[in-house]
């Protein structure tokens, strides 16, 4: 008998957040037993589930443009296929809002693995409508609860594939630390009130950020303190005594463990920022990402502000967002949102994904295809084979005219050696070279059938010479 653990592959997209990767993260956290989660992203940022104790594997998307991207989908059902082989997981789950072609390819590959698809609801009205067509390749598809759930008007609201679940957070598998012992960590006095700003940084030059002007206007109370995520680039503009009171927390995971130390939080209207804030109580003005391809931001922040459960703003402007941190500051609008946020449920959704996804890889037989799948297999394949036909230039042209965005990446292999390294350093991951990550513990096998692959991609000239494994 094997010695091996069965094994379930946690797969995310890239995303624009970490949204993807936390949800994966709290499911890896909640599975038990002898079960062993394996985390395959194609987010950046994946080398912070490793501090929960994962192994994780990162795979360039192809926004790196690091290869055609027709070629892309080939690459990363080719590196699906050699894990699954790999870790002989019994499960893949894909959380993301359109599944690539490359999985549906590896999918097809692997009939004796259950797929399943983890699909957040809420997405913007009429957008990402296509993607549902991939819904016949899972044998399950799974959708974590949002608090703003009866605010759905997207593709997903009328649909009853999915088995629901409560929200997914890392909250559930993280205990969360005193108001004493969190600020102690982040260097924060726990006698001051403190606010947690979660916007992005802006640009280098701008003064206007949505970020600094939520630290102004606290900042503008003197008892104070800004705890920032990501320190504005133009934080240099502040008096130097305002700018002692503000804090960068660098390298801070999970967040969520020590949001005892704030008082007051302002952030984006994502999944991850609302189901972690409000369910810890923590007051917050939810400021909408607007510019979103599919999360339906300013529906849940309007709904959730309607509910008296978080403030909101229409747009991220200075003047907007002064005026809601104002409201913010008082002290009986943070009570009676703190109060709301308490009556709330402790979030359960990760368990409850972990227990399916169990159940699924002790059961499960063979993959059948249905009439439905079979038929968009052979429009995958008819659309690969004209792409393949018309080339980047001719397929670009196409897209042009069918109101599509056009093709990205080179239009050839770039023809050079990759790094190939198991060590997830985010800088290395970083860079504008190539990098080939491999699952730390991988069979020599593996390792060779990673650099066949790497090779098929980018074609570097060898020289006859056997490229090292770093």
């Amino acid at each position: 008998m094997s010695d091996t653990p069965p094994r379930i592959i946690l797969a995310t997209s890239n995303g624009t957040g970490m949204g993807h990767l936390a949800r994966q993260a709290a499911v890896a956290l909640a599975l038990s037993g002898p079960v062993e989660p394996i985390v395959f992203s194609l987010s950046q940022a994946v080398h912070v589930v490793t501090r929960h104790g994962l192994r994780a594997e990162y795979c360039p998307s192809h926004h790196r443009n690091w290869m055609p991207h027709l070629s892309w989908h080939g690459y990363l059902g080719k590196r699906l296929t050699a894990l699954l082989q790999e870790t002989r997981a019994r499960v893949l789950a894909f959380d993301g809002v359109a599944p690539y072609l490359g999985l549906l390819r590896a999918r097809a590959a692997h009939p004796d693995v259950a797929f399943v698809w983890i699909r957040r609801g809420l997405w913007r009205a009429n957008a990402n409508r296509r993607a549902l067509a991939s819904r016949a390749f899972f044998d399950l598809v799974v959708e974590p609860g949002d608090l703003a759930a009866a605010a759905d008007r997207g593709a997903t609201a009328s649909l009853s594939d999915a088995v629901p679940v409560a929200p997914i957070t890392v909250l559930e598998g993280n205990p969360p630390l005193s108001r004493a012992e969190a600020a102690a960590a982040l260097g924060l006095d726990p006698d001051r009130p403190t606010a947690l700003v979660t916007l992005g940084a802006g640009s280098i030059n701008d003064t206007r950020t949505p970020a600094l002007a939520a630290i102004r206007s606290f900042l503008a109370t003197p008892d104070w303190q800004v705890a920032v995520t990501r320190a504005p680039l133009a934080l240099a503009v502040l008096p130097a005594a305002d700018v002692a009171r503000v804090h960068e927390l660098v390298g801070v995971y999970p967040l969520a463990r020590y949001l005892a130390a704030f008082d007051a939080a302002v952030g984006a209207a994502g999944y991850n920022t609302v189901h972690e804030l409000l369910p810890a109580g923590v007051p917050t003005l939810l400021v909408p990402n607007l510019a979103t391809a599919t999360d339906d931001q300013i529906g849940r922040a309007r709904y959730l502000a309607a509910g008296r459960l978080a403030l909101c703003v229409e747009n991220d402007s200075a003047e907007a967002i002064t005026l809601g941190v104002a409201r913010l500051v008082d002290p009986a609008v943070r009570a009676e949102l703190a109060k709301a946020c308490k009556a709330l449920p402790a979030p359960s959704g990760a368990s409850a994904t972990a227990e399916l996804l169990t159940q699924l890889m002790d059961g499960y037989a063979t993959h059948q295809p249905s009439l439905h799948e079979r038929i968009r297999t052979i429009d995958l394949d008819m659309r690969a084979r004209a792409m393949r036909t018309l080339g980047p230039s001719g397929t670009t042209a196409v897209r042009r005219v069918l109101g599509r965005l056009p093709v990205a990446g080179p239009v050839r292999p770039l023809g050079v050696r990759p790094l190939i390294t198991d060590d997830l350093d985010p800088d290395v991951l970083r860079r504008e070279h190539p990098v080939e990550h491999l699952l730390p513990g991988s069979s020599t096998a593996y390792r060779l059938r990673r650099l066949a692959i790497a090779h098929d991609a980018y074609r570097w000239p060898t020289d006859g010479a056997r490229m090292p494994l770093a």
